[in-house]
């Protein structure tokens, strides 16, 4: 019995060689449709972003720095009204399509829990249960931190879960303090408030603060050392003195000659100024 080779036949391997085009043809559309959909879905993630706000209270400066294009960093900045504002802010795990959805549709159910005026500690407590209702069997998790302002009396209430401490740098002098993150991370468990799950404090002008994903913390440096939030606090009190919109690109350019290596998480930083 004879063995049928490619060169025994010529029609066979013109056949293969076709079928291995096309399919190379195929895997170069796939690849071009998925780019064109994350380049999509990161316009549409980057377009509800929150924008730099000049108000007569209150200066917040937002930047946001994302590994793939898309990533499950997310934050707000809603005004219910002229003397209440909301800052918050979510950390989903992973990265991709997939965690930017869930932070997407984490940002709109929060969005009408500020606009009805919850407690950030009811935020909490109510995003706790809507991803424990719709996305348990996901075994995606997320931190969060939700902050309060009321711009009348300058005082900040807050919540977090399991989310990296806000830094608040007070006018003058003094050591910069952290807003504990109180609560367990978003998903965990069907109750995730601590006993204490809220605080507050008073605030002055020229008080700032910076709120802050751990895509900053976690960047690593010479022989894997991570900057850590010592680290970030240092960085913070050594830009603070300029303007607030220079701030973060300051911060951010330090970090930058800290890292080696590449990003690796996606990094999210808002600071807001009291007047």
């Amino acid at each position: 019995m004879s063995t049928l080779t490619p060169a025994s036949s010529p029609g066979l391997l013109v056949y293969l060689q076709a079928e291995l085009a096309a399919i190379q043809r195929e895997m170069e559309r796939r690849e071009g449709t998925r780019q064109a959909d994350l380049e999509l879905a990161a316009r549409v993630h980057e377009s509800l972003l929150p924008r730099p706000v000049h108000h007569p209270r209150i200066d917040v400066d937002t930047r946001y720095v994302p590994v793939e294009g898309v990533g499950g960093d997310y934050c707000q900045v809603l005004f219910p009204d002229e003397s209440c504002c909301y800052i918050t802010m979510c950390d989903v795990t992973g990265h991709g399509i997939g965690p930017a959805l869930l932070a997407t549709r984490v940002s709109s159910e929060v969005r009408h829990l500020a606009f009805d005026r919850r407690r950030p500690m009811e935020i909490v407590q109510d995003l706790n249960a809507f991803v424990n209702h719709h996305f348990r069997d996901t075994e995606l998790q997320l931190s969060f931190f939700a902050a309060q302002f009321d711009l009348t009396q300058r005082t900040i209430r807050y919540s977090g879960a399991g989310h990296p401490s806000p830094l608040l740098i007070r006018q003058g002098a003094g050591p910069i303090e952290r807003l504990a993150s109180q609560n367990l991370l978003i998903g965990v468990a069907e109750n995730c408030l601590d006993d204490q799950p809220e605080h507050a404090t008073q605030l002055h002008p020229g008080d700032r603060l910076v709120f802050f994903t751990d895509g900053l913390t976690e960047t690593t440096g010479v022989e894997g050392k991570r900057l850590g939030q010592a680290g970030l606090a240092e960085i913070a009190a050594r830009t603070c003195a300029g303007s607030l919109f220079e701030m973060a690109d300051c911060i951010l350019g330090r970090i930058d000659r800290f890292r080696v290596g590449p990003v690796r998480d996606d990094m999210t930083l808002i600071i807001a100024e009291l007047k």
